[in-house]
């Protein structure tokens, strides 16, 4: 008679669940980094062209175009044609 000396495995086995929550969570966590990183670098992008438009031009890029003269004249020229102080304060009179 053979006599075995490995102790019996008393210990109930605990099925293994897999790991899909972790997975997708994972997932998640790495999406948002990536998604974090275009936002900022495309932030840093649009700050390198506003330095790029103050550098090249020396003033920043504007929808209406303006006059680049120190004149008296011209500038109030302009300001009058931009500025409607008529209509100032017809919201207040009402």
């Amino acid at each position: 008679m053979e006599t075995n000396n490995t102790p019996q495995n008393n210990i109930p086995q605990v099925p293994h669940k897999s790991g899909i929550g972790s997975i997708i969570g994972t997932i998640i966590i790495i999406a948002i980094i990536i998604l974090g990183g275009l936002y900022f670098w495309g932030k840093r992008v649009e700050e390198a062209k506003l330095k790029q438009d103050l550098v090249s031009d020396g003033t920043p890029q504007t929808s209406q175009t303006t006059q680049q003269s120190d004149d008296l004249n011209t500038i109030e020229a302009e300001l009058n044609s931009t500025t409607e102080l008529d209509t100032l304060g017809s919201e207040l009179d009402s």
